[in-house]
């Protein structure tokens, strides 16, 4: 009985593997670059663009050169400080002495944990309609990041969800960070392609205003700790209005965690909203993670328990890894990660220990009270 229940899960397993891996994820492997009508200069719109920081001084002065020096003819800069206790005022203020695009947003009483009070000020506060968020200890790649962000805004398109990777690090965490960017990627772009946008990412991410009051703000969700980003998108997106931009000028990096204890924390904080998306959206990832942990956990067990059949479990797995291998590298190419294709194989394996550590989280609910 044993046996026949592990050969039906590996099965099914199998079956939602390659249904994820070769139809779902080959939409974004095989998406071409479009092509984006370039306006005249005169014809862009103003843009404003909104960093939150909690204690975020050393990140402002190494990053917001990066965002205040956009090849892009009228925008401005929110920095919004929330209650910080270390000299982020102090070094907005001083750049605010070069550059005239700057503001700064001072929260001095005390809010809710997390950073949906300071985006929110930001966005009230905010000058003109298209809003382009990302974080203190971000750095856009090219001085284009915003001149070609802001080419997405097609006809209905209000959201454009962009690619945020990590800086690359020596060492294991940072390949399996950097990888589980990487794979988070494939899977809010592939489903956005197809027609189901259930997440964005703060790092790189760009709305309309309207669409966050729309949205009513972060009111249905506002007594969490997180969710400014991938909550909202995954409360308004649509295939109608949403839209992705991988062109390489457009990649925010981000500073990865460098101790396996942050980014758990981190992890945690993001994972504790899950529960909160769509209940579809809820059923698709699901199935997708817990199939990648059945297909190896099935194949280990029944290695165990019929080792005569070790020649069909192997093509198994090498079939599936070649389907995975495939649209990783299509991925890659667009997302700036091939480096990460010797390694691909292992990672795949690791990332289990990732659902041991963040299965309790996504069903009960992060207990971390602050967002920095």
């Amino acid at each position: 009985m044993l046996i026949t229940l592990t050969v039906v899960a590996l099965v099914l397993a199998s079956l939602v593997q390659y249904f994820f891996w070769g139809i779902r994820f080959q939409r974004f492997a095989k998406y071409q670059l479009p092509e984006l009508p370039i306006k005249p200069t005169e014809e862009l719109p103003p843009v404003t663009i909104i960093i939150c920081a909690h204690n975020e001084a050393e990140q402002l002065q190494k990053n917001l050169p990066f965002f205040l020096e956009q090849d892009y003819p009228k925008f401005e800069v929110l920095v919004v400080n929330d209650n910080s206790s270390d000299k982020t005022e102090e070094v907005v203020l001083e750049f605010q002495k070069k550059y005239s695009i700057l503001r700064l947003l001072s929260m001095k009483e005390q809010t809710p944990p997390g950073k949906k009070a300071a985006l929110s000020y930001g966005i009230t506060q905010s000058s003109f309609e298209l809003l382009f968020l990302s974080d203190a200890d971000c750095q856009p790649i090219s001085k284009q990041w915003l001149k070609m962000m802001q080419r997405s805004f097609l006809k209905n398109k209000t959201i454009v969800l962009g690619y945020g990777p990590y800086q690359k690090r020596r060492g294991w965490l940072n390949r399996f960070i950097r990888f589980e960017a990487f794979y988070t990627a494939i899977q809010y772009l592939s489903f956005a392609l197809a027609g189901h946008p259930y997440m964005g990412v703060g790092r790189n991410l760009a709305y309309h205003r309207s669409i966050f009051w729309q949205a009513n703000g972060f009111s249905k969700h506002a007594h969490l700790i997180s969710g400014d980003d991938d909550l909202l998108v995954n409360q308004v997106a649509c295939a109608e209005n949403t839209t992705i931009n991988v062109f390489p000028e457009t990649r925010v990096y981000s500073r990865p965690h460098s101790s396996w204890r942050g980014y758990y924390i981190q992890k945690r904080r993001h994972l504790s909203v899950g529960s909160y998306y769509r209940w579809q959206d809820q059923i698709a990832l699901g199935a997708l993670a817990l199939s990648h942990f059945i297909f190896y956990a099935a194949t280990f067990l029944l290695l165990i328990l019929l080792p005569e059949v070790w020649y069909y479990l192997t093509l198994n797995y090498m079939v599936r890894m070649g389907v995975v291998l495939r649209v990783s590298l299509g991925a890659s190419k667009l997302l700036g990660e091939q480096n990460l294709l010797p390694f691909l194989p292992l990672l795949d394996f690791l990332y289990l220990g990732y659902y041991f550590l963040f299965v309790p989280t996504l069903l009960t609910g992060s207990r971390i009270q602050q967002w920095k």
